[in-house]
């Protein structure tokens, strides 16, 4: 059940009810569910098959009632465009491999638009958006290669712009505040070992090549970071040391930190 309550208290609002969803059906399975920009949309997908294939509908929230598009075959999530009428996702091939990154365009009937095939058999293809609402995130990734590319959430067909071209056994994920990029990577600084652990590493988005990476949080050895994320003030981490995992809460004005 996907469900809504005001932030200033009140009633809860049901806006997908799973139950509900699979009456009839000798098979359903809810995919992901989530709203847009401007809270008016739901996006929610399904599997009434057992193909493990996703179906994306759109749900009016004010009405409760989902828009006339269908969009088959995808790995069951995606991100809204920031103007909340088009809706970037991943579709998956034959071989069930998450292989292409289109755009929908809501309430439209042309063809999705082909942003970025991945071709190489061995690589997955995921999208995500970056915690300020600004950029898209798509990155190609296998076990312990990965690489990421940025488009503008205001206009998703523009052209990518590739953060780090992907090398073997290097791998590195992004989140973006203020027109910096925090890249978690264990790509070992020039002239320094490797970064197995993980540091944090900052560079411009308009210039995000690894020649710009400067280290924020420096790679320790033992302290394993796991994930982190931006917000306007502050930058968490979540890491683990000597076994045990903790949640940093770093203040980007002063580097204060506090776990």
């Amino acid at each position: 059940v996907f469900v809504r309550i005001p932030s200033r208290g009140g009633p809860e609002a049901v806006l997908i009810d799973g139950d509900k969803e699979a009456e009839g059906k000798a098979y359903f399975r809810m995919g992901g569910a989530g709203h847009s920009p401007d809270h008016s949309l739901i996006s929610w997908s399904f599997d009434d098959k057992g193909s493990e294939y996703f179906t994306l509908r759109f749900r009016d929230c004010a009405t409760g009632a989902d828009l006339p598009d269908i969009v088959p075959d995808t790995s069951g999530g995606g991100v809204f465009t920031k103007d909340c009428r088009g809706y970037a996702y991943v579709r998956l091939d034959d071989n069930h491999r998450p292989s292409k990154l289109l755009v929908h365009r809501i309430g439209s009937s042309e063809p999705d638009t082909l942003l970025h095939e991945e071709t190489d058999a061995g690589m997955f293809l995921s999208v995500g958006k970056t915690q300020s609402g600004d950029w898209i995130v798509f990155d190609t990734h296998d076990h312990e290669t990965s690489q990421s590319s940025l488009l503008p959430a205001a206009d998703p067909t523009a052209r990518p712009v590739l953060i780090a071209a992907r090398q073997p056994e290097i791998e590195y994920s992004v989140d973006e505040g203020g027109g910096v990029l925090y890249i978690l990577t264990n790509r070992a600084n020039p002239g320094e070992g490797p970064a197995k652990d993980f540091r944090i590493a900052t560079a411009p988005v308009a210039s995000p090549g690894p020649e710009n990476w400067r280290d924020l949080v420096p790679h320790k050895p033992g302290c394993l970071i796991l994930d982190h994320g931006v917000f306007k003030r502050h930058l968490v981490r979540l890491e683990r040391e000597d076994g045990l995992p903790r949640i940093v809460i770093r203040r980007l004005s002063d580097g204060e930190e506090h776990a």
